[in-house]
């Protein structure tokens, strides 16, 4: 629709600019001329401030598939490093039950070494996924407040036209 209404308010406007110069009096369809022609910018504006949220949001997007990416290769390191460490716990266990009664606690002693590296490396992960998390949702914080924001800027814009559009029809009332 643009595509053809945008010609003919761009020739329109051509005209009112012309009776402008010319110092003629607008009459009430050049107001409303000069109305499309703002609302028609407003609109192009929009798109524009649109265009860049959007770049904004899929980058942040794009990041934020990052994080979850190296979330998801770090849980799966961890899960091979457990698998492994599992498997050699299991092998010393069988190996050492074997044994006389001192080498029985002296596995006892290495499997709760062993827990306390497994409950360190649970800690570490722990922490990493709350940073990660809680950066997560300070992006998402601030792109709630940058959303807001525009959605306030749009309305002032809005409320701004509404001003425009009322000193316009009270001149051409005193007029």
């Amino acid at each position: 629709m643009e595509s053809i209404v945008g010609p003919v308010i761009d020739r329109a406007l051509d005209a009112v600019m012309k009776k402008v110069e010319g110092g003629k009096k607008l009459t009430t369809e050049d107001l409303v001329v000069l109305m499309l022609g703002m609302f028609r910018e407003t609109g192009r504006r929009i798109d524009d401030l649109n265009r860049r949220v959007n770049t904004l949001f899929e980058a942040l997007s794009k990041r934020i598939d990052a994080l979850e990416n190296e979330i998801n290769e770090r849980f799966n390191a961890y899960d091979e490093k457990t698998t492994i460490l599992d498997k050699k716990i299991d092998e010393k266990v069988i190996e050492l039950m074997r044994g006389i009664n001192e080498v029985d606690s002296k596995a006892e002693s290495r499997s709760n070494s062993l827990s306390a590296k497994i409950d360190l490396v649970n800690t570490r992960i722990d922490a990493v996924y709350g940073e990660l998390s809680r950066r997560i949702n300070e992006l998402s914080d601030k792109m709630d407040a940058s959303n807001k924001a525009l959605g306030e800027r749009i309305d002032r814009l809005y409320e701004l036209l509404g001003r425009i559009y009322e000193a316009l029809i009270r001149q051409v009332g005193n007029a």
